[in-house]
């Protein structure tokens, strides 16, 4: 699931950074859009690296993580947490004002994010997703992947797996559908996954 997850944010990332490339000058219809749509990725970006931190790489200790993998991946995290600060900030700035001077600012942000969530998910696929599949059968994970799921009501579980699928690969949409029973999966995406889809608009 992490990988489906990280596909996801790389999608969304240079789908943002091809969409303000397009961005037409003193366009604030589009440019609140593409505000919008970040900020829907803003909140998966946190959703994802938070439970990360307070569910899954406990887990992974208890499991005997190597200390320093977890300790250099937490100093990656606050690396995006500033990184995602300053793209919040810029693009709010480009949705309220569209100049040339905005979404160049808007533009360089987003391309530092990306850069930093690149340097981050290759270290963690790299590093730490082995350990992942050899835990997958142990209590703590499972553990962990029950506390997960309650940090998300329906109505937001069914937004995140519409997101997730949205444009996913085959290989993706098998593993997510193997995880979860298709009939929670399309409940959950036809029932709860509309606000993603106005969200989504952005790129269509």
């Amino acid at each position: 699931m992490n990988t489906v997850i990280h596909a996801a944010v790389r999608r969304d990332i240079a789908r943002l950074g091809h969409a303000l490339d397009a961005l037409p000058v003193g366009s604030r219809e589009r440019a609140a859009e593409l505000d919008t749509a970040w900020r829907h990725l803003d909140g998966q970006l946190y959703h994802h690296h938070h439970g990360e931190e307070t569910i899954f790489w406990p887990a992974l200790r208890e499991l005997g993580a190597d200390e320093s993998l977890v300790g250099d991946l937490g100093g990656e995290h606050e690396r995006m947490a500033e990184a995602m600060t300053r793209t919040r900030v810029a693009m709010a700035a480009m949705a309220a004002d569209p100049s040339e001077e905005r979404i160049a600012e808007a533009k360089a942000a987003c391309a530092d994010l990306s850069d930093v969530i690149e340097t981050h998910f290759t270290h963690e696929e790299r590093d730490l997703e082995p350990m992942m599949a050899t835990s997958v059968g142990t209590p703590q994970w499972k553990k962990a992947q029950v506390d997960i799921r309650k940090t998300q009501s329906l109505p937001e579980a069914g937004n995140y797996l519409t997101w997730l699928l949205d444009d996913a690969d085959p290989d993706a949409r098998a593993f997510v559908t193997h995880e979860i029973p298709k009939p929670v999966v399309f409940i959950l995406t036809h029932l709860f996954g509309r606000s993603y889809n106005r969200t989504a608009a952005a790129w269509r």
